[in-house]
């Protein structure tokens, strides 16, 4: 019987993995981690301060689609495993320290290492599943409306 792999777990392996390979980068308020329609490359863990994912609006503003601190991870999965176009703009609500894995990095453990990618992919696609959601209903309830 196949064991399935609870989300602190996951998060713990995570985590672990980008204290020892990434690099400590400081952000400050207002600074972009990745910005919506550019290619992903980035994925970190937050150290300290917090991040939102912002959206654009049908005003041409942004809107915040959900926010994410200390303790947790910050990118555009699974965008940034290919270098896609990232979906949301991810940008400092205040200062934060983030160790940083480029992408490229992370993409080719996984592939070294399968039991390692079965554990994070787990954990990443439920994680950044729930924001591509928040996307999605913000879009859905936030059309305009015909004049």
């Amino acid at each position: 019987m196949k064991q399935k792999t609870h989300y602190s777990e996951a998060l713990a392996y995570l985590r672990d993995y980008c204290l020892r390979h990434g690099r400590l980068m400081h952000f400050s308020h207002g600074d972009i981690f990745e910005a919506e329609g550019a290619a992903a490359r980035l994925f970190g863990y937050i150290e300290s301060g917090s991040f939102q994912y912002l959206v654009r609006n049908y005003e041409g503003g942004e809107s915040t689609v959900e926010t994410v601190a200390a303790g947790d991870l910050v990118g555009c999965y699974p965008y940034c495993l290919d270098g896609d176009a990232a979906p949301v703009t991810a940008r400092a609500d205040k200062p934060c320290t983030v160790y940083v894995v480029d992408s490229q990095q992370l993409n080719q453990h996984f592939l070294q290492s399968k039991e390692a990618a079965q554990v994070a992919l787990q954990f990443l696609n439920y994680r950044f599943a729930q924001l591509h959601q928040h996307r999605r209903q913000y879009h859905f309830t936030h059309q305009p409306e015909d004049e």
